[in-house]
């Protein structure tokens, strides 16, 4: 192949490869942005890509937020009240939080969110919707 002919063709060997780029890397596991979070007053919405819809959920009167994160698959909101995770695959899970529970961290990536507080360890699917719930155990 010429030089002529390569610069020719490198329009379209470009957008074959632009095209191509997002199937590799779901191939390879990587997941597309899917989620993102509104937050509107009291009411959160989740706009989720892969059904195209908007999800809400309206927060308690005297509820408010400490805490979010999101990832491509995952959204995570910490409020005075509860755990609240959105899942691409499996819509809004609530979870109450233990009196004198305080969170201490919280990470969202793909499609999985933990939470780490000073009594549990929790983490979300979001595919499936399904919490995870372990005690912690404190060191003597």
């Amino acid at each position: 192949m010429t030089i002529r002919e390569l610069r020719r063709r490198l329009p379209v060997l470009l957008l074959l490869c632009a095209a191509v780029a997002p199937l590799v890397a779901h191939a390879n596991g990587s997941v597309a942005k899917e989620v993102s979070l509104i937050v509107n007053g009291k009411r959160l919405v989740a706009s989720n890509i892969r059904t195209s819809q908007f999800d809400e959920l309206d927060l308690n009167a005297q509820e408010r937020i400490a805490q979010q994160a999101e990832s491509k698959g995952v959204i995570i909101v910490i409020t005075n009240q509860r755990l609240i995770a959105y899942g691409v695959g499996s819509g809004w899970k609530t979870r109450k939080t233990e009196a004198g529970e305080s969170v201490i961290s919280i990470t969202a990536e793909d499609l999985a969110a933990f939470v780490t507080t000073n009594r549990r360890y929790l983490n979300f699917n979001g595919e499936t919707g399904i919490w995870g719930i372990r005690e912690r155990r404190t060191s003597r």
